[in-house]
């Protein structure tokens, strides 16, 4: 009875059939993912088997005018063994690639579902291949060197109105021994009626991982308090960046969560972004999924689109 009344305790219920469907997915991906292992581990077996019984069992077991033919015979078996090895690998894991890319697309349709939500969204679209280029994370011109960019759930989406899309995404420069990331998060853009190649770089400050923005040099700040700096040359920033925009901006609030948030505004374009950590970043697999980071971005996101809204 006390085992029962703990697994009663221990049931996760979500808030909303979206968050459901992402741990059903998670569940169905395990499987999968386990049995492909599984599999893996077995016909390895079968093939080590096979070279044991081609190199040590059968020149004892074969007739004495067939030992001349031993060698061959040990050959031939252990080249068969480990093509076959090396064959189920490519299709196990050819496989398996195909069930995570439906795993990946399955999540961020789900997250959107959940996120991308109520008045004034419309036309929501998950992009197939999902990505953007170097040049599309670069164009946000907030850090400098980046010469590698990962990304994933390119989505594309109306809010009253206006075309807004977000991606997760990620930037990477060379370091002195490997690839260092300047930025691991979600962006979120949109067209702004700020039309000026003049940058304006707005920078919400975070915890110890943070990752400021680079693309400074040549920059005045304008502003530089315990939350926040502004960095711009254009003289009339004040013009762009006023109370109200400043009342939006300062609606966010970093934490464990959102680590770090970085605004650009150049050539009649806005960029929004969030340097998230692991748990938001990270898809679920061996643990039961937590849909708190993905609440908790809801909230940011949010907020991140009533302040395009206002640029645009």
């Amino acid at each position: 009875m006390k085992k029962k009344t703990e697994e009663i305790k221990n049931e996760v219920t979500y808030s909303h059939e979206a968050l459901e469907r992402i741990e059903n997915n998670r569940k169905g991906f395990l499987a999968d993912y386990r049995k492909n292992n599984n599999l893996k581990i077995i016909i390895s077996v079968l093939c080590i088997l096979v070279i044991v019984v081609a190199c040590i069992v059968l020149p004892y077991v074969m007739p004495e005018d067939m030992k001349k033919l031993s060698t061959g015979i040990t050959l031939g078996l252990f080249v068969i063994a480990l093509a076959g090895t090396l064959s189920a690998s490519m299709l196990t894991r050819k496989a398996m690639d195909k069930k995570m890319k439906i795993y990946f697309s399955d999540y961020y349709k789900a997250v959107n579902d959940f996120v991308i939500e109520g008045e004034g969204f419309e036309n929501v679209a998950l992009q197939d291949p999902g990505k953007i280029t170097l040049e599309e994370f670069n164009e946000a011109q907030v850090y400098v060197n980046v010469i590698e960019a990962g990304s994933r759930g390119l989505t594309t989406f109306e809010y009253n109105k206006i075309p807004m899309r977000v991606v997760d995404c990620a930037g990477n420069v060379k370091g002195e021994k490997r690839m260092m990331p300047v930025f691991v998060g979600k962006c979120v853009s949109s067209a702004a009626k700020y039309a000026e190649s003049d940058l304006i770089l707005i920078y919400l400050k975070g915890n110890e991982k943070a990752l400021p923005p680079t693309n400074v040099e040549g920059l005045e700040k304008v502003v530089d308090d315990e939350k926040m700096w502004i960095a711009a040359n254009n003289k009339n920033w004040e013009k762009v960046i006023t109370k109200d925009i400043l009342a939006l901006i300062n609606e966010f609030t970093m934490n464990e969560l959102l680590v770090d948030l970085a605004i650009s505004l150049h050539d009649g374009k806005a960029f929004i972004m969030m340097g998230y950590d692991d748990p938001l970043m990270v898809l679920p697999l061996q643990n039961q999924f937590d849909s708190k980071p993905v609440e908790a971005f809801k909230e940011d996101f949010r907020k991140a689109v009533k302040l395009l809204e206002a640029l645009n």
